[in-house]
């Protein structure tokens, strides 16, 4: 059942009717996920979600925080006439075929997809989907969020692989944030962002690099902050994921971490990296952006970008992050992505099937950042 812009006196009874349902599950916990330029009050009304929240984001969640930017409210439900419940204090004269349509539906469990156009005309502002298991919402008057599941199985539960990512994503649009699908490591302050589509390698160089002793900040998913000229990345997960054969290329370097789940798809795995959170880096600058591609050379190598390598970098890091958020195309998000790296340097990686030899010629390279200063030509490592 679809309903189009609804009075606000309506939107604020279905809220009000949502609200009324979660709250008999009793509050679990009340915590804080710092993101750096967002905090996010976290509700928790079930006690099967402490351990994914906790496992995937135990660097950024936190007990306490002086003020938050958003709430987002979290619970498991098995949806059983739960549409009715948030709709049924309607006055029939308000909206008759709603009421009619509740009452006499054979259906136990309802589809409801409430759209309001001051909040956007493709996605719904309450989306309830017994079949798919699963409830979206968004309260504008109070910035509040709401997450349910029917399945918190772990292998079903974190098959998109990153808890909340679609909305932080939400929560971190702004006219100088957003949350970007990429990866970030560096030595010394000088951080390198890795700009490329999924199976491309920069997953594997980031998380081993990490492992050889540089700073980290994700090999996913991150928050880019723009100040001025300056673009600074915030760490959001202590997970990893990589595909079955990195996972066995890297297993005696992963010693410390746990394997989490294989995502319910068999294609990547996720592992905790919680034992490495002294090389976590929060607000950290970039300095350089790269495109990495495997080749079949014997030896890495690292060149500038061409005007046409450079193009290709930030089309990856663009047409990536909104599609593996399943954000819209819209020119505006577009437009400040490209805003944040077009004038960066980059270059362009050359990964060998050594993937030790990618990590000492990435070193390399980044140790000649805190010398470039005196150096007039660009960096180039054979």
């Amino acid at each position: 059942m679809r309903i189009n812009n609804p009075k606000q006196e309506e939107l604020k009874i279905y809220f009000e009717n949502l609200d009324t349902y979660i709250q008999t599950k009793g509050i679990k916990w009340i915590k804080y996920i710092d993101l750096g330029c967002k905090i996010i009050r976290l509700i928790n009304f079930s006690d099967k979600f402490t351990p994914h929240v906790e496992k995937q984001l135990a660097y950024s969640l936190k007990n306490n925080a002086p003020k938050y930017d958003a709430t987002v409210v979290i619970f498991q439900d098995d949806f059983e006439g739960l549409t009715s419940k948030i709709s049924d204090e309607f006055n029939p004269k308000i909206n008759l075929r709603l009421r009619i349509e509740l009452i006499y539906s054979k259906k136990k469990e309802l589809d409801l997809s409430i759209f309001d156009d001051n909040y956007s005309k493709h996605n719904p502002i309450l989306n309830v989907n017994p079949e798919r298991g699963f409830l979206n919402g968004y309260d504008i008057s109070t910035n509040t969020y709401y997450y349910g599941v029917k399945n918190l199985d772990p292998e079903e539960f974190i098959k998109e692989g990153h808890i909340f990512v679609q909305i932080f994503n939400q929560i971190l649009k702004t006219e100088n944030t957003n949350m970007v699908h990429g990866a970030v490591v560096g030595l010394n302050d000088k951080g390198i962002l890795f700009c490329a589509r999924g199976q491309r390698g920069k997953s594997t160089l980031a998380v081993l690099s990490m492992m050889k002793g540089f700073e980290y900040v994700s090999d996913d998913y991150l928050v880019l902050e723009k100040e001025g000229e300056n673009l600074y990345s915030y760490p959001v997960y202590s997970i990893i994921t990589l595909s079955p054969r990195m996972y066995n290329e890297l297993y005696n370097e992963l010693e410390g971490t746990r394997f989490v789940s294989n995502n319910a798809r068999k294609d990547k795995y996720v592992i905790n990296i919680a034992n490495y959170h002294h090389t976590f880096k929060s607000k950290y600058p970039i300095s350089v952006c790269m495109f990495p591609e495997i080749v079949p050379d014997l030896n890495p190598s690292i060149k500038p970008c061409t005007n046409q390598e450079k193009g290709r970098a930030i089309t990856h890091l663009v047409h990536s992050t909104i599609n593996q958020m399943h954000g819209k195309h819209d020119i505006k998000t577009i437009q400040k992505l490209i805003n944040m790296v077009k004038d960066f340097e980059f270059y362009k990686i050359n990964l060998c099937p050594d993937i030790y030899k990618n990590v000492e010629c990435l070193r390399e390279f980044t140790l000649k950042l805190n010398n470039k200063e005196k150096n007039n030509d660009k960096l180039c490592i054979k």
